[in-house]
């Protein structure tokens, strides 16, 4: 399997078998032997990130991701300006396709704000890969946005890596209390 993206489908009197837990015992009993063939058919993994880490950006805009989180990826990242903070979004390879995909279904045709949602997402984009010794370079309109100039604060934010001026970060936490998580939790009616 490369990078969990391919996988193998169990072929059993010419239907595709996709749930195979029970099923294997089920042809053991009736003695059936499974075919394996490849698909071309991918599986969008989601990867979570959390935590946070430290880092600083050297004079050509380069900084160096943890292993923990380039251990999580796998091809190209995208990296866009947040909507609502002042503050870059990493995303993965497949998560960014989630993305794409319900921006396709807008109406940009139509809807003058989708079509400009749409350009300010995808305009102020980059698609990069890391280097060999697992750095990223951004360009100097996206660490001008987000404010960055030295020393960078990662933040694990679910299926995106949230990029910030550590400095920025510290200020944006001061106003952060439990009352605000507190009230989330009751708001969007989450369980944990």
């Amino acid at each position: 399997i490369k990078n969990l993206a391919q996988w193998k489908v169990l072929v059993y009197n010419g239907s595709v078998l996709e749930d195979m837990g029970w099923i294997w015992s089920e042809m053991r009993q009736a003695r059936c032997s499974p075919i394996y063939m490849e698909t071309e058919r991918t599986v969008n993994l989601m990867v979570y990130f959390v935590g946070e880490y430290a880092r600083q950006m050297d004079d050509r805009n380069r900084f160096i991701l943890p292993a923990k989180i380039r251990e999580k990826l796998s091809g190209t990242v995208y990296i866009t300006k947040a909507p609502v903070e002042k503050c870059l979004n990493l995303y993965t390879e497949e998560e960014w396709e989630v993305i794409a995909q319900k921006v396709r279904e807008l109406p940009t045709g139509t809807d003058k704000n989708a079509a400009a949602f749409q350009r300010k997402l995808f305009g102020k984009a980059i698609d990069c890969d890391l280097d060999k010794q697992g750095r990223i370079t951004l360009t100097p309109a996206l660490a001008e946005y987000a404010g960055i100039d030295k020393d960078i604060m990662l933040v694990g934010a679910n299926t995106k890596l949230e990029i910030w001026d550590a400095a920025a970060w510290e200020q944006a936490n001061e106003f952060v209390d439990e009352d605000i998580v507190i009230e989330g939790i009751k708001q969007y009616n989450i369980n944990i």
